[in-house]
Protein backbone atom coordinates (compact mmCIF):
# COMPACT_ATOMS: atom_id res chain seq x y z
CA UNK A 1 0.00 0.00 0.00
CA UNK A 2 1.35 3.15 -1.00
CA UNK A 3 1.37 6.35 1.50
CA UNK A 4 1.63 9.51 0.29
CA UNK A 5 1.64 13.11 1.71
CA UNK A 6 2.69 16.59 -0.58
CA UNK A 7 4.71 18.46 2.25
CA UNK A 8 4.88 21.66 0.11
CA UNK A 9 3.77 22.88 -3.26
CA UNK A 10 5.51 26.64 -2.96
CA UNK A 11 6.86 27.53 -6.40
CA UNK A 12 7.44 25.93 -8.92
CA UNK A 13 8.34 23.11 -6.67
CA UNK A 14 6.76 19.91 -5.01
CA UNK A 15 8.00 18.29 -2.30
CA UNK A 16 6.00 14.58 -1.43
CA UNK A 17 7.02 11.74 1.02
CA UNK A 18 5.65 8.38 0.08
CA UNK A 19 6.11 5.10 2.23
CA UNK A 20 6.10 2.08 0.30
CA UNK A 21 6.24 -1.74 1.87
CA UNK A 22 8.95 -4.46 0.66
CA UNK A 23 7.85 -6.07 -2.58
CA UNK A 24 5.94 -3.50 -4.22
CA UNK A 25 6.44 -2.99 -7.81
CA UNK A 26 5.25 0.13 -9.27
CA UNK A 27 3.70 0.56 -12.72
CA UNK A 28 5.58 2.10 -15.38
CA UNK A 29 5.52 5.79 -14.72
CA UNK A 30 6.58 8.99 -17.10
CA UNK A 31 5.02 12.57 -16.65
CA UNK A 32 6.89 15.80 -18.01
CA UNK A 33 8.14 17.34 -14.41
CA UNK A 34 11.66 16.52 -13.18
CA UNK A 35 11.86 14.37 -10.16
CA UNK A 36 14.93 14.08 -7.59
CA UNK A 37 13.70 11.40 -5.43
CA UNK A 38 15.83 11.00 -1.77
CA UNK A 39 15.85 7.31 0.15
CA UNK A 40 15.48 8.72 3.28
CA UNK A 41 14.93 4.88 4.52
CA UNK A 42 15.20 1.50 2.77
CA UNK A 43 16.47 0.08 -0.58
CA UNK A 44 15.20 0.86 -3.45
CA UNK A 45 15.51 0.08 -7.44
CA UNK A 46 14.55 2.17 -9.96
CA UNK A 47 14.74 1.34 -13.94
CA UNK A 48 15.42 4.44 -15.28
CA UNK A 49 14.84 4.72 -19.48
CA UNK A 50 16.03 1.06 -19.48
CA UNK A 51 18.71 1.29 -16.83
CA UNK A 52 18.27 -0.74 -13.38
CA UNK A 53 20.06 1.09 -10.10
CA UNK A 54 19.80 0.30 -6.83
CA UNK A 55 19.94 3.13 -4.35
CA UNK A 56 19.55 3.20 -0.66
CA UNK A 57 19.32 5.58 2.40
CA UNK A 58 20.69 9.19 1.99
CA UNK A 59 21.34 8.88 -1.92
CA UNK A 60 19.56 10.61 -4.26
CA UNK A 61 17.90 9.64 -8.30
CA UNK A 62 17.46 11.99 -11.08
CA UNK A 63 14.53 11.32 -13.26
CA UNK A 64 14.99 13.07 -16.32
CA UNK A 65 11.54 15.07 -17.72
CA UNK A 66 9.12 12.54 -19.99
CA UNK A 67 11.95 9.79 -19.28
CA UNK A 68 10.44 5.74 -18.28
CA UNK A 69 10.30 4.93 -14.62
CA UNK A 70 9.39 2.17 -12.17
CA UNK A 71 10.50 1.28 -8.98
CA UNK A 72 10.54 -2.03 -7.07
CA UNK A 73 11.20 -2.03 -3.03
CA UNK A 74 13.81 -4.18 -1.78
CA UNK A 75 13.55 -3.32 1.76
CA UNK A 76 10.35 -0.81 3.23
CA UNK A 77 11.54 2.67 1.83
CA UNK A 78 10.61 6.38 2.38
CA UNK A 79 11.12 8.15 -0.41
CA UNK A 80 11.20 12.05 -0.39
CA UNK A 81 10.35 12.86 -3.70
CA UNK A 82 11.13 16.47 -5.61
CA UNK A 83 9.13 17.21 -8.98
CA UNK A 84 9.65 20.65 -10.70
CA UNK A 85 7.15 22.15 -11.72
CA UNK A 86 4.39 20.95 -9.50
CA UNK A 87 3.22 17.69 -10.55
CA UNK A 88 -0.89 18.56 -10.87
CA UNK A 89 -2.21 15.15 -11.20
CA UNK A 90 -0.60 14.49 -7.54
CA UNK A 91 -2.69 17.33 -5.99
Amino acid sequence: MIKRKILNTDGSLMMVRVELPEGFKGDTDQHPEEQLSYIEKGIVEFEVNGDKKIISEGEVLHIPSNVIHRVKVIQNCVILDVFTPVRKDLL
